[in-house]
């Protein structure tokens, strides 16, 4: 709340300072309004920190938020009858040229209106004092630059839980019972205890895994509804949606899929005390063989005494060592902030239940806390509540108590989301900053996007999101939450807004700043869209029927992000769009060169940030058209996107003189080029870039002869750190053979892949910095024995891979730093190089269809002392016998061996190969 009535507060004195002309007669208010909220903000601090045991001021929160958002409507007006006047009257930029009278109507309106909120608002300003709020402040605030920079490393999540999943494992492969069709086994536990974790353990169990032939798993959470249960088993199994089939064909359809199979079911979060609701859910289930199961985990003992058949398994807590060592992980960062708080810290784990996820919480904030905050945090009176009065874990209230401002509300803000779902950064920023929860740090000189950014990384590292998925620079993509976080969430949400949510979003339809349209079948935008002065999103994703934009599009001044990813249909843009200075994103549209929109459009466009795709490259005639785009001026543009179609209406190929014209800002993380023709080259400054992927261009060389002295000097000065390289069908070489001595170049490439290359004939130059290198569909014909010379090499792998018997001996030498090999479709393959055993610091092998593959080398296994895995996998030709070295290879720790027809009956428990392998701890023979 505090971070959106300081926005608000900056808003109103902004406004004040720079549009009187239109405020007139209503400045005066709207000066109180400012003195009276920066009052409310002084004492917002003490209230958030007493909300949980103050009925009054959970209520007090409420009325304050709804006139708050009352204030936030009254600025949307300004601010839409301000874009009026600027951009409807032309000639007309400043509103002290607007006539007085042209306004009459407006300023009557806002001004009734402020005098409303000022009363309602001058009510809840005195209340605080009734009340007892303070001012004081705790001191701490929000640093984005190193929130940002923190690297919290993941602990181990399931810590102390071996000996459980042990148990429940021999429970489940070892009971048979005669009178149940199948039994049930409750996990139960409060929230954030690992329930869910656990029950994942047992589910991946290789003991589970080969005595149960059918597992699924679905998360129920509080809907317990049959249909939907019944319809993810099904999905869960076939990988597919069922459609909208109605429940008595369900039913037949899971059925058939359990009839006679001994199966595994998770139901994860159950909280459903309908013995009845239940009774129909077994009664569909009750069709497997002897000895199916259900694992239900659920946080309610009722739930446990209505559904088990088993002994209820009741999640023991961390010990005070366990919960230390997870909570020290996420709370220290150096050595001597561990030895001088340890003895506070031992204090607080204490107090966390021995609850995994309250202590990983509490570490992740109080990492950024100084020792008085420590202290603090350990007298607490929140400690004292119980965990019903509140609805959540006190550890839980703490962390979101010790969040700075600025992360309150937008962490409270994705209770919207549905419990158990999975949410985009680019999301939830996009609604965060439509709400104004969030607004540039000038300070800082932040863009409102960064901020955003450093939002969602404060609160990961606060345990508070979990990553589901990260880009290659580690930045976080797409995340969830705990379901007890959820609730953490949802009931700030609740205590400070009650039901003026869902009223504002009524209210705020006409001064719209969010319009998500993705996934729709509209064909076209109706030109009203054009009157919406406020918007600030625009998001078009994956409307493939789009046709056309509307031309009024140049007076949306407020857009920010305007998202066309998989708008097919959408060849052009309208012509104007250049005005939108304010535009930061334009995601992946197609831009055409020659018909309808120019790329001298996108000259003024240098706020531009994230992803722009230019496209219909071949259209451009002149390479001045393509210096236009003026892209070098993007400093904040992240990735790049360049297209050029295979249907060419010019005579001539003029793609590498329109790539050189295109040369970007050095600071672009991300390039991508398809269907350039370019004949030989490719122009120096793409080594500027951190990551490259070519798709289908005809170039022979990345570097060749016709490079200039000074452009292969630029090369050698290269950021370059991954490469890829697909369906080129022309390429020989990354240097040209004039320049295979060049030194310097890709000096600092890390990752490099061949794919669909068949003419790859030269050998790879020296790349000191090379940690991964892959090679696949690209012909026996590669330089292999150059391979060598890559050093630094980590991992290899060769894919797809037809008419190559045996690799060079000297192909593996002076890899001592390799630590995975993976052959994967190398389907002639007859025999590894003995040189593999040279392979010294080599930890994971993997070997999948290779049908020829007759024999691995008794010596070359020999030389593998880090072995830790071996994958064999569809190489049918293998010999009867494994290599005798084996047995002496104590750091083995896992044998796959699948579909090798004569090893692996050899290899079963109790076969002629079995004494050989007997010491692997994991093993799976099928």
């Amino acid at each position: 709340m505090e971070a959106f009535v300081g926005i608000l507060v900056d808003t109103l004195n902004s406004m004040i300072q720079k549009e009187r002309g239109l405020l007139c007669g209503v400045a005066t208010d709207m000066e109180k309004l400012a003195r009276l909220l920066s009052t409310i903000k002084a004492v917002l601090e003490d209230a958030e920190q007493k909300q949980f045991t103050d009925k009054a001021i959970q209520l007090w929160f409420q009325e304050l938020n709804g006139v708050a958002y009352e204030i936030d409507d009254v600025l949307d007006d300004y601010a839409a009858e301000a874009s009026r006047v600027k951009y409807k009257n032309s000639g007309c930029f400043s509103l002290m040229c607007y006539p007085v009278a042209g306004n009459l109507m407006f300023r009557h309106r806002i001004g009734t209106r402020m005098k409303e909120i000022l009363a309602k608002f001058k009510e809840i300003a005195d209340e605080r004092i009734k009340l007892g709020l303070s001012d004081h402040k705790r001191g701490s605030y929000f640093n984005a630059s190193r929130e940002t920079g923190s690297v919290v490393k993941e602990p181990d999540l399931v810590l102390g839980r071996d000996e459980e999943k042990d148990e429940i494992v021999r429970v489940l492969v070892n009971q048979v019972s005669d009178n149940q069709n199948v039994s049930v086994l409750p996990i139960v536990g409060v929230g954030g205890l690992g329930k869910t974790t656990l029950a994942q353990l047992v589910f991946n169990d290789q003991r589970i895994t080969e005595h149960f032939k059918l597992k699924l798993w679905v998360w129920v959470s509080e809907d317990f509804d049959v249909k939907s249960i019944i319809k993810a088993l099904i999905e869960s199994e076939q990988g597919t949606s069922t459609g909208d089939l109605p429940l008595n064909a369900l039913q037949i359809k899971l059925q058939s899929l359990l009839e006679g199979e001994r199966y595994l079911i998770v139901l994860d979060d159950v909280w459903n005390e309908n013995r009845q609701e239940w009774g129909d859910l077994k009664s569909v289930l009750a069709c497997g063989s002897s000895g199916s199961s259900i694992i239900v985990t659920t946080r309610k003992k009722k739930v446990a005494e209505i559904m088990r058949t088993l002994k209820t398994h009741c999640l023991s807590s961390l010990s005070d060592d366990q919960c230390w060592s997870l909570f020290r992980q996420w709370a220290f960062d150096c050595q001597e902030k561990e030895e001088r708080l340890e003895a506070v810290g031992k204090e607080i784990v204490k107090k966390c239940g021995g609850v995994p996820l309250a202590a990983k919480a509490l570490g992740g904030f109080l990492r950024f806390k100084s020792e008085a905050e420590w202290n603090s945090v350990k007298c607490s009176e929140l400690w004292n509540l119980p965990e019903d009065e509140t609805g959540i874990l006190p550890a839980l209230g703490l962390s979101y108590l010790n969040l700075p401002v600025q992360l309150r509300r937008c962490f409270a803000y994705c209770a919207v989301f549905p419990k158990g779902s999975e949410i985009e950064r680019e999301e939830v920023i996009h609604l965060w900053m439509a709400n104004g929860l969030i607004s540039s740090n000038e300070r800082m000189e932040m863009e409102v996007e960064d901020v955003g950014d450093a939002v969602v990384t404060a609160l990961h590292h606060r345990s508070l999101f979990q990553a589901v998925e990260k880009d290659e620079f580690g930045h976080v993509l797409i995340f969830k939450m705990h379901d007890l976080v959820h609730d953490l969430a949802r009931s700030v949400m609740e205590a400070k807004l009650g039901g003026t949510e869902s009223k504002r979003t009524m209210i705020k339809l006409k001064h719209l700043r969010h319009l998500d349209l993705s996934e729709s079948h509209i064909v076209e935008l109706p030109n009203s869209i054009c009157d919406l002065w406020n918007l600030q999103i625009l998001n078009l994703n994956y409307c493939g029927k789009l046709r056309s934009l509307p031309k009024g599009m140049r007076f949306l001044r407020n857009l920010r992000h305007l998202c066309l990813r998989g708008c097919w249909s959408l060849t052009h843009m309208p012509s104007g769009i250049g005005k939108l200075t304010c535009l930061r994103t334009l995601s992946m549209v197609v831009l055409s060169g020659k018909k309808g929109f120019r790329l001298s459009e996108l000259r003024d466009l240098n706020m531009l940030r994230g992803e722009l795709t230019i496209g219909y490259l071949e259209r451009i005639e002149d390479k001045k058209d393509a210096e236009e785009a003026c892209l070098i001026e993007k400093q904040s543009l992240r990735e790049l996107y360049l297209v050029w179609h295979s249907e060419r209406t010019l005579q001539r190929y003029n793609d590498e003189e329109v790539l050189k014209a295109l040369k970007p800002c050095p600071s672009l993380q991300y390039l991508s080029i398809r269907g350039f023709k370019g004949s030989s080259l490719f122009p120096a400054w793409i080594s500027t870039v951190k990551k490259v992927v070519v798709n289908e261009s005809a170039a022979e060389y990345i570097v060749g002869a016709q490079e200039s002295t000074a452009a292969a000097a630029a090369m050698s000065l290269s950021s370059l750190k991954q490469l890829a390289l697909r369906d080129m069908p022309n390429l020989k070489g990354m240097l040209g053979r004039e320049v295979q001595g060049t030194p310097g170049v890709f000096s600092q490439l890390q990752s490099l892949s061949f794919a669909g290359c068949p003419t790859l004939t030269l050998p790879l130059p020296r790349m000191p910095s090379l940690k991964e290198l892959c090679v696949t569909y690209c012909g026996p014909n590669v330089a292999w024995a150059s391979i060598s010379n890559l050093t630094s090499l980590n991992s290899l792998h060769i894919r797809e891979t037809a008419g190559l018997s045996c690799f060079p001996e000297e192909m593996l030498q002076n890899l001592s730093l390799l630590e995975s090999l993976d052959l994967w479709w190398v389907r002639d393959l007859r025999a590894l190089p003995r040189s593999l055993a040279s392979l010294t610091a080599l930890k994971t092998l993997s070997i999948t269809h290779s049908p020829e593959l007759e024999s691995l080398p008794e010596e070359g296994l020999r030389g593998l002392a880090s072995l830790q895995e071996l994958h064999l996998d569809n190489c049918p030709n293998l010999l009867e016998t494994l290599p005798s070295s084996i047995q002496m290879m104590t750091t083995l720790q896992s044998l796959t061996i699948l579909h090798c027809d004569l090893l692996g009956l050899r290899c079963e428990r109790g076969g002629e190969e079995w004494h050989k392998i007997k010491h692997i701890p994991h093993l799976q023979i099928w």
